[in-house]
C-alpha cells in the first residue's frame, strides 16, 4: 500500500496538501361523494398557479370561482367569536367565508389563529358537509391562504371526512393533485390506515417514495406499532428507500412520544439494519438535546456493527468539537469508533483541511486511516473536488476507495467538468461509474 512521503505537490486552489504521487382521534362521517364533482369544478389547470395552491378549486371553464364575499369587503374589524359558537348550530356559508377571511387577512395574529381553529372545530362536527368543505376551499384559494393553512386543512379533511377527501383526489386538477394528496394523506392514515396504505400502493416511482413518507407520518399518529410493521414490510418487499423511511418514522416517534419514548421504541424493535437506522436518527435527536448523555447512551452499542452509524451521528451533532474528539479517542476499537472518527475528519475536511492532512499523514496504514480519509474527503469535496478525488485514491480498502472516489467525483464534475473528465480517463474506475458522477450515459 502506498505510504505518504515527506514531499508534497503544490497545493490546489484551496491550499490542501496532496499526496506526492498525485497532483440530504377525529370524528369520521359519511359524506355525499356524488356532490363533489358538481362543487369542485372541472379538471383544467388554473391560468396563474401558485406554489402553495395545491388544493385550488376551479370552475367549469378553468377560471377561479368567485365568491359573494371578496377581499375588498373585509373590513378588518375583530370578530365576535360568540356568534360562531358550536352550540349555535352549523356555520352558514357566510360565517365560513368570514372566518376564513379573518384567518388569512386579520392584522391580529391571535384572531387569525382563533378563526382558523373555529373552522377546524366545525370540521369535527357530525353536521359538517361537502358543501362546507368546498366553501372553505374556495375562500382559501381566492384569498391566497398560506401553505401551512392548506396543509392543516387538507390533513383535517382527510382525518374527519376520509371518504369525501379521497374522492376529491379525482376531482382536483392534475397540476395540484400531488400537493393535495400529500397534505391529506397523513390525516387519512391517522384514522383509516389501510385505506391510506392501499392508496400509496397504487403509486409509482418518486411520487410513491415521497407519499410513503407522508403516509408514515399519519400511521405514526394512528399507532406506532402499525407504522413500525409497515416499514418492516417495506423492507421485506425490498423497497430501496427503507432506511430513509425508518429514519422518518423515528423522527415521528420522537415528536409524538418524546425523546424517552423514542429511545425505548428504537431499542426494542427487532435487531438489524432497520433498528440501526432508527437508532441513528434517535442519536441525532438525543445529541441535539444533551450530547454528553447521548454519548454515554451510545457506548452501550459499541461492538454492534449494525448500529455503528449512530456514533458518527453523535459526533456530527455535537457542537463542542474538542469534547467530541476526546470521546471518540476514548472509545474501544470498533466499527462504531471508526464511523465516529470518520465524522470527526468530515468536520475537519470542511473547516480545518490543513490540520486534517497533517493528522492523516502521521497515521500508520490501517482501517482508522481509511475511515479518516473517507470522512475527510466528504467534508473537503464541496469546496475542492479535485483534491478530494486524489485523497480518495489513498484509501487502501478497494470497495471504500471506489465509493469515495465516486462520491468526491460528483463534486469534481460539478466544479470543473473538463478537468474531471481528464481525471476520470486516468483513473481505474469502471466506465459505468461515469454516469453516477457526471450524469453521462454510458453505453
Amino acid at each position: 500500500m502506498f505510504v505518504v512521503g515527506s514531499q508534497f505537490a503544490e497545493p490546489p486552489s484551496t491550499g490542501v496538501i496532496l499526496p506526492e504521487k498525485e497532483k440530504l382521534t377525529p370524528l369520521v362521517k359519511a359524506s355525499p361523494i356524488e356532490k363533489i364533482s358538481a362543487l369542485a369544478g372541472a379538471e383544467k389547470p388554473m391560468t396563474s398557479p401558485r406554489r402553495n395552491d395545491s388544493s385550488a378549486v376551479q370552475s367549469d371553464d378553468g377560471s377561479p370561482l368567485s365568491l359573494s364575499l371578496l377581499v375588498e369587503k373585509w373590513n378588518g374589524k375583530g370578530l365576535r367569536f360568540e356568534d360562531f359558537a358550536p352550540e349555535k348550530g352549523p356555520l352558514s356559508e357566510e360565517q365560513i367565508e368570514e372566518l376564513v377571511l379573518a384567518s388569512i387577512k386579520s392584522s391580529d395574529p391571535v384572531e387569525r389563529r382563533r378563526a382558523f381553529d373555529r373552522i377546524l372545530q366545525e370540521m369535527r362536527q357530525d353536521s359538517f358537509t361537502v358543501e362546507q368543505a368546498m366553501t372553505i376551499r374556495k375562500v382559501m384559494h381566492n384569498n391566497k391562504a398560506s401553505g401551512d393553512q392548506w396543509r392543516t386543512f387538507d390533513y383535517a379533511w382527510g382525518a374527519n371526512d376520509p371518504e369525501a377527501a379521497v374522492a376529491y383526489i379525482d376531482q382536483i386538477s392534475e397540476r395540484y393533485r400531488n400537493g393535495y394528496t400529500s397534505n391529506m394523506l397523513p390525516g387519512l392514515a391517522s384514522v383509516e390506515p389501510q385505506t391510506a396504505i392501499d392508496l400509496v400502493a397504487e403509486m409509482e416511482g418518486d411520487v410513491r417514495r415521497r407519499m410513503t413518507g407522508r403516509l408514515i407520518e399519519g400511521l405514526a399518529d394512528n399507532d406506532i406499532g402499525v407504522a413500525t410493521e409497515y416499514v418492516f414490510g417495506l423492507a421485506e418487499n425490498e423497497d430501496p428507500h427503507t432506511t430513509e423511511h425508518m429514519r422518518k418514522l423515528a423522527r415521528e416517534v420522537v415528536d409524538n412520544e418524546g425523546l424517552e419514548g423514542g429511545l425505548s421504541w428504537a431499542e426494542n424493535i427487532e435487531e438489524g439494519r432497520l433498528q440501526g437506522a432508527a437508532l441513528w436518527q434517535v442519536a441525532n435527536e438525543f445529541t441535539n438535546e444533551d450530547p454528553e448523555a447521548a454519548s454515554q447512551w451510545a457506548e452501550k452499542f459499541v461492538g454492534q456493527d449494525q448500529n455503528a452509524r449512530l456514533f458518527g451521528e453523535v459526533v456530527r451533532e455535537w457542537d463542542d468539537r474538542e469534547a467530541a474528539e476526546a470521546w471518540v479517542a476514548s472509545l474501544e476499537p470498533s466499527q462504531g469508533q471508526r464511523d465516529a472518527l470518520s465524522a470527526v475528519f468530515g468536520f475537519k475536511g470542511a473547516n480545518q483541511p490543513h490540520e486534517a492532512v497533517q493528522e492523516i499523514i502521521e497515521m500508520p496504514a490501517s482501517q482508522d486511516r481509511d475511515f479518516a480519509i473517507n470522512g475527510f474527503i466528504s467534508g473537503l469535496a464541496a469546496q475542492d473536488g479535485e483534491s478530494a478525488v486524489i485523497w480518495a485514491a489513498e484509501i487502501s480498502d478497494p470497495g471504500m476507495r471506489q465509493a469515495a472516489m465516486i462520491r468526491a467525483g460528483r463534486h469534481f464534475f460539478r466544479q470543473d467538468q473538463k478537468a474531471a473528465m481528464d481525471w476520470f480517463a486516468a483513473s481505474d474506475l469502471p466506465e459505468a461509474s461515469l454516469s453516477q458522477m457526471a450524469g453521462v450515459k454510458v453505453d
